[in-house]
């Protein structure tokens, strides 16, 4: 998320709740008196080398690329959806990394998350097997509200 994706959504929202890490620093917003207005934070998780990039991007900037770093940590995007004439939603897009070792950051990433796809390689086997351990993973670190496990999308890729 750039700079300047964070002004636009600080002046459409109110309090904030300022998350940081070793590799990001971004302000969560909740939504201000306009009911109307509703920002989430969907995560994007799997094995490296899905796709998880590429579909994010290809959603937000309508661009594809073939060539790719593997992501570090955690890299956002911003999708803004006019819903209808009086409602805005945006998506905020966390695109995790799918390296093993960044494994121990997970909690903090996954934190405030209302939504999660999980995304899998349909060439290469391995990254289907890899699935229930990011379902588990996803489920033992947010919840939402009410105790209950996020809503999970299994994407297919390739």
């Amino acid at each position: 998320m750039t700079n300047r994706e964070i002004l636009l959504t600080r002046r459409r929202f109110s309090r904030k709740r300022i998350l940081r890490g070793p590799y990001y620093r971004i302000e969560m917003a909740t939504p201000a008196a306009d009911p109307r207005d509703f920002l989430y934070k969907v995560l994007v998780i799997g094995e490296l080398g899905t796709g998880k990039t590429s579909i994010i991007r290809r959603y937000v900037h309508k661009a594809y690329s073939e060539h790719y770093r593997a992501t570090i940590g955690v890299d956002f995007a911003l999708k803004v959806i006019q819903w209808d004439e009086n409602t805005v939603v945006r998506l905020q897009l966390w695109d995790i990394a799918g390296q093993e070792r960044f494994g121990n950051m997970t909690r903090v990433y996954f934190k405030e998350a209302v939504g999660a796809f999980i995304v899998f390689d349909v060439t290469r086997g391995a990254t289907f097997e890899a699935v229930l351990k990011w379902k588990n993973d996803l489920d033992a670190k947010v919840h939402l509200a009410d105790g209950s496990p996020i809503p999970c999308v299994l994407l297919a890729n390739k």
